[in-house]
């Protein structure tokens, strides 16, 4: 099973939390540009551990870096992401008959343990962690294809798109049903029923209802 990588330390994990927390929860707006000085002084710490926090922050995808401008709080288009969401769906749903060819036992276990993980972090769990779980998970099902390149054109998509924590885990309710989704996944692979993943795995990407 994979385990999540620590930080450095303690006090950056911390503030990796406060901040991506206070960006979920409305604390800075959409577009807005996050000034280092101004993080610096609201969580009492220093430039460099600001610096740290936002590049970390920026490679997971909760915010954006704009080389020579700074960091900003996700502002999505809605069309184009609407249209990024569907092209991933319709490459993960083609892949769906090969996952659950391809998906063995044993790397169907695993894919239970990563969803049960994401599951236990829903009440106990940082935005953080919860976002690894779910990245850790999806990891895991698209390497059941066979084919690594498709998991790899789907990190590459995903770059593009506003992870789940910066764009659409508004309320733990969305965050709940997704767990949900995970385990319908789960089922859907152990029975082999290609249907089946192919339905959860759009209404996933999509977070249709």
């Amino acid at each position: 099973m994979e385990t999540l990588k620590p930080a450095h330390n303690d006090a950056e994990t911390d503030l990796l939390n406060q901040i991506a927390t206070d960006i979920q929860a409305g604390a800075y707006a959409p577009g807005s540009w996050l000034k280092q000085i101004e993080l610096q002084h609201r969580y009492k710490t220093s430039r460099p551990m600001i610096r740290v926090a936002l590049d970390r922050l920026a490679q997971k995808q909760l915010i954006r870096h704009e080389p020579n401008r700074g960091y900003y709080v996700y502002e999505a288009d809605d069309d184009e992401v609407r249209d990024l969401l569907d092209l991933r769906a319709m490459i993960e749903c083609a892949a769906a008959p090969r996952i659950v060819r391809h998906g063995t036992g044993p790397e169907c276990e695993i894919l239970a343990q990563l969803a049960q993980n994401f599951e236990d972090l829903i009440d106990t769990g940082s935005i953080i962690e919860q976002h690894e779980a779910n990245q850790a998970f999806h990891r895991q099902l698209l390497s059941m294809t066979g084919n690594p390149q498709i998991a790899a054109t789907i990190a590459e998509l995903r770059h593009r798109i506003p992870s789940a924590p910066a764009g659409q885990w508004k309320t733990r309710q969305r965050i709940k049903q997704s767990s949900i989704e995970h385990f319908e996944m789960v089922t859907a692979v152990r029975n082999r029923d290609a249907d089946a993943l192919e339905d959860a795995i759009r209404r996933h990407i999509m977070q249709a209802a």
